[in-house]
């Protein structure tokens, strides 16, 4: 357990970074604009910072169990045919994680020799969320899986 308190601590840092630079970014576009200038590379920059505040936050939202369900159909079923459909779940998640991060890395590594207009920053970067999110996502979600089917289903909406 020690692994994904580090890796949860890491990722929630990323994210608490990421969103203070981010609002920085923004506000001193806003600052700026109000004086007729544009700082140049402050709207690439905010929009790197927003998917990869999105895609790492959706990465802490599976390990927190914050994502949206639906559990009116699951509830129909007996605990040990829950249990079977939590597992099948997750292991379709799973695998779509995977074919999302093996995609992700191509599409990242594919873009790294276009650049952006303004900072000349490799497009790849934004792209690289992709597979960096999966990972953490195909991690948390096995992770997961250790734990009982009936914990799934109390923090979750229905």
């Amino acid at each position: 357990m020690g692994l994904t308190r580090i890796l949860v601590k890491v990722l929630t840092w990323m994210c608490i970074i990421t969103i203070t630079l981010l609002t920085f970014i923004v506000l001193l576009q806003v600052i700026t604009r109000f004086f007729d200038y544009s700082m140049p590379g402050t709207e690439e920059l905010s929009r790197l910072f927003i998917v990869w505040l999105t895609f790492l936050g959706s990465s802490l939202a599976i390990y927190e169990k914050m994502h949206l369900a639906v559990n009116y159909f699951v509830n129909k079923f007996k605990k040990r045919q829950r249990k079977v459909l939590y597992i099948l779940v997750n292991v379709l998640i799973i695998i779509f994680y995977a074919v999302l991060t093996y995609y992700g890395f191509m599409l990242s590594m594919s873009a790294m020799s276009q650049t952006t207009s303004t900072l000349q920053m490799p497009v790849g970067i934004s792209y690289l969320a992709i597979p960096v999110s999966g990972l953490f996502s195909i991690y948390f979600i096995a992770i997961n899986l250790t734990g009982s089917a009936t914990e799934e289903e109390g923090g979750t909406a229905s």
